[in-house]
């Protein structure tokens, strides 16, 4: 015998949504008092550590430039750059906030996790097969995200920012909060970014969306696309193209996913119209 899924009621549904959500908030939690108790770490040696002369992503690059042109292009810093706090409380309310934003980025698999887990009884036991692989290539997709604002964009925009001036006169020095700020929302943007296709995936699913008009509209989504880069960076041609070029292959990641399941579906039908009754 088969057996039956049993509908459960809404206030089932409801108390079920609850009980995954407290489970999530407590991991944020924990992930947060977790990182305000290794302040030293987040601040010093992550977030400020675009801000140091001797940042990965500038001695890369400064290798790539001997390596390819002898003589250097692109200067970075000639010294640390300088961050100051003009706030009574804001360095305090700069600790609060980035270690709760780094808690939700630092449990986001777990939280996907429990966001699964509510909406698997719901799923046909080939799609439950499929969970674990899932939920590894968001975590995949996210974390990627995440490390290419960090070592990619963060560094250009801060860059930008530093050597870009009206005169000699004005020096640039850098407020926490705007700091602070301009981090966690490009490394946050990015990780958000990176899970397009999962989202392209999902409503191919369930047929809001299809291959056929994700292809249509390519060239119209390019342009949405190129809105989103400009909008994320701060203007300037060289991190626009920065953002611009993983979003597009993110897109043509996405009309390919489509594409496999179009097919997929298309087979199925087939294969559902060629068999033949029992007599």
């Amino acid at each position: 015998m088969k057996n039956e899924k049993k509908e459960m009621p809404f206030l089932e549904h409801i108390e079920e949504f609850r009980k995954h959500l407290i489970h999530s908030i407590c991991a944020i939690v924990i992930a947060t008092i977790l990182l305000m108790n290794n302040k030293h770490i987040i601040f010093d040696y992550i977030l400020f550590g675009p801000a140091k002369t001797d940042f990965i992503t500038y001695r890369i690059f400064s290798k790539l430039e001997n390596f390819f042109f002898q003589k250097k292009k692109m200067d970075f810093f000639s010294k640390n750059l300088e961050i100051q706090n003009r706030k009574m409380f804001g360095q305090f309310n700069v600790y609060i906030w980035t270690c709760f934003i780094g808690g939700i980025i630092l449990s986001f698999p777990y939280v996907f996790y429990e966001f699964w887990k509510f909406i698997k009884p719901a799923l046909s036991e080939k799609e439950k097969k499929y969970s674990r692989e899932i939920i590894a290539i968001v975590t995949f997709l996210f974390l990627l995200g995440i490390f290419f604002g960090y070592f990619i964009l963060c560094p250009f925009l801060i860059h930008f920012g530093y050597t870009f001036k009206i005169s000699s006169f004005p020096k640039n020095i850098f407020d926490l909060s705007d700091y602070i700020s301009l981090m966690m929302h490009s490394i946050l943007s990015m990780g958000i970014t990176f899970l397009f296709p999962i989202l392209i995936y999902f409503l191919t699913k369930i047929e809001l969306l299809s291959y056929s008009f994700l292809k249509k509209y390519r060239k119209h989504a390019f342009l949405i696309i190129l809105i989103i880069a400009s909008a994320i960076t701060p203007g300037d041609i060289l991190s626009t193209i920065i953002v611009l070029i993983p979003l597009i292959i993110l897109y043509q990641l996405s009309i390919c996913i489509s594409f496999s399941l179009s097919t997929t579906k298309k087979n199925n039908k087939k294969k559902k119209k060629n068999k033949k009754p029992l007599v």
